[in-house]
């Protein structure tokens, strides 16, 4: 995977743990499970970014409503969030290949950069 994409998570400690296991996975080539350990950093930060910024505790982690959860509140991670919605529903988890795995991995980096930004360390 290309070590440039996800450079920002990698600077934080908890998220990093998780991207040395997903480099784990790609190197025995277990792509899908891989994928399904970025979905959960995805889910994960989104959880904490709405606790910390808005004092929620969502409860439904499904893309979907986290989706749901920014249509009034933030219209950049509405707007990514629905992007990576349309990429899960698009992926045939079957047959994931290392480019779903950086794509992914890239957005989730790029949410990860705006959130920081916007209210400082959360995570």
């Amino acid at each position: 995977m290309n070590k440039e994409v996800e450079k920002n998570l990698e600077k934080n400690q908890s998220i990093n743990k998780k991207l040395l296991l997903i480099y784990e996975l790609i190197e025995k080539k277990e792509y899908k499970e891989a994928y399904s350990k970025i979905i959960e950093i995805l889910k994960d930060i989104n959880k904490k970014y709405i606790k910390s910024k808005y004092n929620f505790d969502i409860r439904d982690l499904s893309i979907i409503n986290i989706t749901k959860f920014y249509i009034s509140k933030d219209k950049k991670l509405y707007e990514n969030m629905k992007a990576i919605n349309g990429e899960l529903n698009d992926v045939d988890l079957n047959d994931i290949k290392i480019e779903d795995i950086e794509y992914l991995t890239s957005f989730v980096d790029l949410i990860y950069v705006y959130m920081t930004n916007n209210i400082g360390k959360f995570v």
